[in-house]
C-alpha cells in the first residue's frame, strides 16, 4: 500500500472515529435522560438503585418524614350536633380521689364521635300501571309512564356514583360495577354501566360547551396534550385548555395544528404552553413554559466541554428567575423590584443561548430551537397575571394520564365524548372547590326532568 493510500485510509479511519465518538456521546445523552432533564414523565425514570439520579448539594440537613417540630396541628373536626344520629350521655360516678360526692359543673362536656357507614340500601321507586278495560269497546288501556321516568332505569344518585367511579377515580368498568353491586346494592350489568355513561355524556353536553366558551374568553389560558389510545391500535391525543377556575378536555386523533386550532377556537388571550410546533399557529401572545426550559438547561449542563458550562449557567439562571417569580407570587418581592432585576438576567440568558447555538449536535439544537421562541420567553416579566410555567395544565392533564395508564383508552366516539365531558366536570369542580358528586347528582336530576342543567362556570363568572 502506497503512502497516499495509507494517508487516505488513516483519514477515513479518523472520520469514522470522530463519527463514533459523536454517536457514543449522543447515546450516553439519551441514556441519561430522565424527568429532571427532559420532558419524560417521572414514571419512566429508572429505579433509583439501577440508575441513581445526580443529587444536588444540599445546604441543610434533609427533613425527617412526618410532622415537623412546631408544625400547626391538623386535628379531626367534630361534626355539628345536627349531624349526630345517636347520642349517649356519660355521667361520672367517682372522682379520681375516690369521693362519690359529685355535682354538675359549668364546663362544657367533652365530645367524642365515632363515624360509621351502615349497609347501604337504595331507594327503589316502582310505578304500577294498572290495566283497565273500556266498557264501550272492550279495549285494554293503561296510563303511560311520565317522560322523566321513561328516560332511565337508574336515578341521579346512581348516575353520579357511576361518574365518580369511572370518571374521577379511574376505576375499571368491572371494578366500578362490583362497587355499585356490592357496596351500593344496586343491580347493574356492564351494559347498564355503559348506558349510565351515555346518559352522563348527554347530560354534560351543554355544561361542556359553556365551559369551553368560558375558557376561550379568558385573558390567560394554559394548553397541553398527552397520548390517548383510541382502539384498534390507533393512537390519539387528549388535549386540555384551562384557566384558574375551569378546565376543558378534547380527545382528537391528531397532535396537529388542526387539533390545536379546534381546541383554541377564537381564544385571543395569552397562551401558556410548551414549545410544541402546533402552537405556532396561534397568532396571539404566548409564554413558553420555563419548567420545560429548566429541564432542557439541565440536559445541556450534562454535556462535556464549553457547552456543558453554558448549560450549568443557564440552569442556575433558570432557578434564580423562577425563585424571584415565586417570591412575587408569595408577596415577599414587589412586582416593580422584580421587573428591575430581570433585564440583566434576560440579557445573560439570551447571550448564553446564542453561544450554545453555535455548536453541533442535539443539545446545541435545543439552544437554536429555544431562540426561535425568543419573543415568547419573557411575557411573564411584562404581565403579573402570567405564570412562567405551564404547571397548571400539566396538573390538570395528569388525571387523564392516570386514566390512560389504567385503561385501554376509548374504543368509540361515544366513549371519547364521555372522557371529554366527565374529565372537564371533575377538573372544573376541583378548581372551584365544588363537590363533584353533588354537581353530577343535580345535573342528572335536572336532565331527567327536562330542566336546564346547571352550568359548571356560573360560580366563576360571578
Amino acid at each position: 500500500m502506497g503512502k497516499d493510500a495509507k494517508d487516505a485510509y488513516i483519514e477515513q479511519l479518523e472520520k469514522k472515529v470522530a463519527y463514533l465518538e459523536r454517536r457514543v456521546q449522543e447515546l450516553e445523552r439519551l441514556l441519561r435522560m430522565n424527568s429532571q432533564n427532559s420532558s419524560k414523565p417521572p414514571s419512566s425514570d429508572f429505579p433509583s438503585g439501577f440508575q441513581p439520579k445526580p443529587q444536588e448539594p444540599q445546604q441543610r440537613r434533609p427533613k425527617k418524614p412526618g410532622a415537623q417540630h412546631g408544625h400547626e396541628p391538623h386535628l379531626r373536626e367534630l361534626l355539628p350536633p345536627e349531624k349526630v344520629t345517636k347520642r349517649y350521655t356519660l355521667k361520672p360516678q367517682t372522682c379520681t380521689c375516690g369521693s362519690h360526692n359529685l355535682k354538675p359543673s359549668h364546663e362544657s362536656p367533652m365530645r367524642h364521635q365515632i363515624i360509621d357507614i351502615p349497609p347501604i340500601e337504595p331507594n327503589v321507586t316502582e310505578y304500577l300501571q294498572e290495566i283497565w278495560q273500556c266498557q264501550d269497546c272492550g279495549g285494554l288501556v293503561y296510563q303511560p309512564l311520565p317522560d322523566d321516568v321513561k328516560r332511565t332505569y337508574f336515578g341521579p344518585g346512581v348516575l353520579a356514583v357511576a361518574g365518580i367511579l369511572t370518571g374521577m377515580l379511574n376505576t375499571s368498568k368491572r371494578k366500578a360495577l362490583q362497587v355499585i353491586n356490592e357496596v351500593f346494592s344496586v343491580p347493574m350489568s356492564l351494559g347498564g354501566l355503559s348506558n349510565c355513561e351515555a346518559q352522563l355524556t348527554e347530560t354534560l353536553g351543554q355544561p361542556y360547551d359553556e365551559t369551553l366558551d368560558y375558557i376561550r374568553s379568558q385573558a390567560v389560558a394554559h394548553g397541553d396534550e398527552t397520548g390517548w389510545p383510541r382502539g384498534n391500535g390507533q393512537r390519539g391525543w387528549l388535549w386540555t385548555l384551562c384557566c384558574t377556575t375551569a378546565a376543558v378536555f378534547m380527545v382528537h386523533a391528531q397532535r396537529s395544528q388542526k387539533a390545536a386550532g379546534k381546541l383554541l377556537g377564537a381564544f385571543d388571550g395569552i397562551l401558556i404552553s410548551d414549545r410544541w410546533n402546533v402552537y405556532k399557529t396561534f397568532k396571539g401572545i404566548r409564554q413558553i413554559c420555563w419548567a420545560h426550559l429548566k429541564r432542557d438547561f439541565k440536559a445541556i449542563s450534562e454535556a462535556e466541554g464549553p457547552l456543558g458550562k453554558i448549560g450549568q449557567e443557564l440552569y442556575t439562571l433558570a432557578k434564580k428567575i423562577l425563585h424571584l417569580r415565586k417570591r412575587v407570587r408569595d408577596g415577599t418581592l414587589q412586582w416593580r423590584t422584580f421587573q428591575r432585576r430581570m433585564p440583566v438576567l434576560m440579557d445573560r440568558v439570551e447571550r448564553l443561548l446564542e453561544q450554545g447555538a453555535l455548536g453541533e449536535g442535539a443539545l446545541s439544537g435545543k439552544c437554536r430551537d429555544i431562540l426561535k421562541h425568543r419573543k415568547h420567553l419573557w411575557t411573564f416579566v411584562q404581565d403579573p397575571t402570567v405564570e412562567p410555567t405551564n404547571n397548571a395544565a400539566e396538573r390538570v392533564v395528569r388525571q387523564g394520564v392516570l386514566w390512560r395508564k389504567s385503561s385501554f383508552g376509548t374504543q368509540s366516539n361515544r366513549g371519547a365524548r364521555y372522557v371529554e365531558r366527565i374529565l372537564t366536570t371533575c377538573a372544573t369542580c376541583r378548581l372551584q372547590g365544588r363537590s363533584v358528586i353533588e354537581y353530577l347528582r343535580e345535573a342528572c336530576r335536572c336532565h331527567l326532568k327536562g330542566l336546564p342543567v346547571p352550568s359548571l362556570v356560573h360560580i366563576a363568572m360571578q
